[in-house]
């Protein structure tokens, strides 16, 4: 296998794992915010367990820092830290999770397009277009089969607003790690440390935590610092230097079928026919514009 079909392979498969990953984070912060755990609650955890997880091997390591110097690390920190924990999270508790998973994914996949076709000049593939259209149809399939109103009696949309700057937010990270070429370990590591230290204080000051059952908080470690605020960024950020931003950005579209599909057995939710035929459609996006066929 030539170099560049290997890293093709190992970017496609970073790619799905990250998805996979990000399905369960997804579907533990709905689960989450239903038990009564606050935004600063699952911020905190998703930064804190990563920091943890991660801290360690920037102590052991010093390559990283030419390839990764503070003011990069702010940047993203900015992006994909507390502001974009707020969004989501607050999101997650006004409006439906398939609202979550249809919305910041889709943003986060035009954002990164749209910044590399803009700013970097770089042109986007017909059959790249053809596969987003596809993932649009079916993100806009699912998102149609909800209701309208939240059961807290605050408008959805705003809900649908926070997923909105979520999206765009990741969606500008995207970019940003595929154009500075960034090592994926040692990024998500810096940002997960930066975000943990800045934000502890302001959340022990401010909210502070939320009492709940022991098991509770163990099961939200797991879906917010392990699968959220470590292996799902590592995964991506790997497979953003392999594939780029504009390919990469096109796996959290699968979040909607990935995400409602782990919702029948974790959230006892089963799809509709509307739904069922999003699925579809945003699969069969995914496999137009990564090319499988040329690539087979």
């Amino acid at each position: 296998m030539s170099q560049a079909r290997r890293q093709w392979a190992e970017g496609v498969a970073l790619g799905f794992a990250a998805t996979i990953f990000w399905s369960f984070y997804n579907v533990g912060t709905a689960i989450g915010r239903a038990d009564g755990f606050s935004s600063a609650d699952l911020a905190m955890l998703r930064f804190g367990v990563a920091a943890l997880v991660l801290g360690p091997l920037l102590a052991f390591r010093t390559d990283w820092r030419p390839a990764l110097p503070f003011r990069r690390v702010a940047v993203l920190t900015l992006l994909i830290g507390p502001p974009f924990a707020f969004f989501i999270n607050t999101g997650y508790g006004i409006a439906p999770l398939a609202h979550a998973v249809v919305i910041s994914p889709g943003v986060t996949m035009l954002t990164a397009n749209v910044m590399a076709a803009v700013v970097d000049r770089r042109a986007v593939p017909m059959q790249r277009r053809i596969g987003i259209a596809l993932l649009v149809l079916g993100l806009v399939a699912i998102a149609a089969d909800q209701p309208a109103a939240a059961p807290s009696g605050v408008p959805v949309w705003l809900g649908d607003l926070c997923f909105v700057a979520s999206g765009t937010l990741w969606g500008i990270f995207t970019w940003l790690v595929g154009r500075w070429k960034l090592p994926a370990i040692e990024t998500t590591a810096a940002v997960s440390v930066c975000a943990a230290l800045c934000f502890l204080p302001v959340y022990l000051l401010a909210f502070g935590v939320t009492s709940l059952p022991a098991g509770l908080w163990v099961e939200q470690v797991v879906y917010q610092g392990l699968f959220g605020g470590a292996l799902a960024i590592v995964a991506f950020a790997g497979c953003v230097t392999r594939l780029g931003a504009g390919t990469a950005a096109l796996f959290p579209a699968l979040l909607p079928p990935m995400a409602v599909l782990l919702a029948i057995p974790l959230a006892g939710q089963t799809p509709s026919g509307v739904q069922w035929l999003g699925m579809a459609l945003a699969s069969g996006g995914l496999v137009v514009s990564l090319e499988f066929m040329r690539r087979r």
